[in-house]
């Protein structure tokens, strides 16, 4: 019985380990200073104050300009710039 639970449960583990996102652990702000700093100065979106619906298409924009961002990644980014920066 013992062994069967431990069998179980090690399944369980493994398989939750295989639904986790690429994009555990990565936070807006983070992809602001990797991925858009590089580019544009710290004050850039501290002085555009967006609605989300805006800082979507900006980003897009930016992805369309050469931005390194997944689609994962730009929701993170777009979700994060809307809270921060919001008008």
């Amino acid at each position: 019985m013992t062994r069967h639970l431990f069998t179980a449960l090690a399944i369980f583990l493994l398989a939750s380990q295989g639904c986790r996102s690429d994009t555990a652990g990565v936070d807006g702000a983070r992809l602001l200073e990797e991925r858009c700093f590089v580019c544009h100065k710290v004050d850039i979106p501290k002085n555009a104050r967006k609605s989300r619906a805006e800082w979507d298409k900006t980003v897009t924009r930016m992805i369309n300009h050469g931005a390194k961002l997944s689609p994962e990644e730009k929701k993170i980014l777009v979700r994060y710039l809307a809270r921060v920066y919001k008008p």
